[in-house]
């Protein structure tokens, strides 16, 4: 089975038993690097391996020493201090997340504080935005596509949307927002096992919770160019590669799999979900109009 190991918050890769206890006999691995496999709660060093014991030089410091706490600060106490805090590793130093326990519940209260803190900008995003409907017509008739003219009409006379049902609508999707993301993470599990890389399930989704979390802080702030939908797109087109490094590197480092193999395997989940949730409902809608 396959072992990952780290050491000081950075993966070192994922290797066999027979490659870690030549390693622990080479000096390439030491007792106190952590590692993890499928099945373990959280990290432990290699020297409180039992299968490793007798690669592993024993020492009195190395006999005594405690087991690795995490070095998440969200996962050793919760408090808003310690929410920046995390958010700030996940940023910036996102190796150091390989160490956390990554236990479901954690992460779920974890992307509802994100969520309580967004939800401000979110509010005041749909108070500057007001009716949209003229706004997404006049940049439709701007493509100069005639079949879509008569959409664009349609959209410019639709009655507006009373405020206070907009407000409703944001509160409810913020509520329900984390266990969507939980699903999403629960997707990209089944895509890992797809292409054989064995992550818990609940890792996996928790990594997914921490990486949203991450993002939707970082978002939030350009909620309030809700006003103006061109500087929207343009700011849109201009933080989508930016933020995706952030969300990749932070999930990759949580998981313990490289971020490039789980960009790939995004990519590969959202495009069977497109797929089945959209190409193939919109192809019978298609069969069945032109009968």
């Amino acid at each position: 089975m396959q072992i990952h190991i780290a050491r000081k918050g950075a993966q070192l890769g994922v290797f066999t038993s027979e490659e870690v206890r030549d390693g622990l006999a080479s000096g390439r691995f030491t007792g106190t690097d952590l590692a993890w496999r499928e099945g373990m709660a959280e990290w432990k060093a290699l020297g409180e391996w039992p299968e490793f014991a007798g690669a592993v030089p024993v020492s009195p410091s190395l006999a005594a020493a405690p087991a690795v706490a995490s070095e998440i600060p969200w996962e050793r106490g919760k408090s808003a201090g310690s929410f920046f805090a995390t958010v700030k590793q996940a940023i910036f130093v996102p190796s150091v997340l390989s160490t956390g326990r990554l236990g479901f519940g954690d992460w779920l209260l974890f992307c509802y504080v994100a969520l309580a803190f967004a939800a401000p900008f979110n509010l005041a995003g749909v108070f500057l935005a007001g009716q949209q409907n003229e706004a997404l017509a006049s940049m439709i008739r701007s493509f100069g596509l005639p079949q879509f003219n008569e959409f664009a009409d349609q959209m410019a006379r639709t009655p507006p949307t009373p405020l206070g049902l907009m407000v409703f609508q944001t509160v409810i999707g913020l509520a329900f927002a984390p266990i969507l993301y939980a699903g999403g993470g629960l997707a990209h599990w089944v895509g890992q096992r797809i292409f054989q890389i064995r992550v818990p399930a609940e890792r996996t989704v928790a990594a997914t919770l921490l990486a949203t979390s991450a993002l939707l802080l970082l978002a939030a702030p350009f909620q309030l160019l809700a006003f103006d939908l061109s500087a929207q797109l343009i700011v849109g087109m201009l933080t989508f590669i930016p933020f995706g490094v952030v969300y990749f590197r932070a999930f990759g480092a949580a998981s313990g799999v490289n971020p490039w193999a789980q960009f790939g395997i995004s990519c590969f989940v959202w495009f069977v979900l497109c797929a089945c949730c959209c190409l193939l409902p919109a192809g019978v809608f298609g069969l069945l109009v032109s009968r």
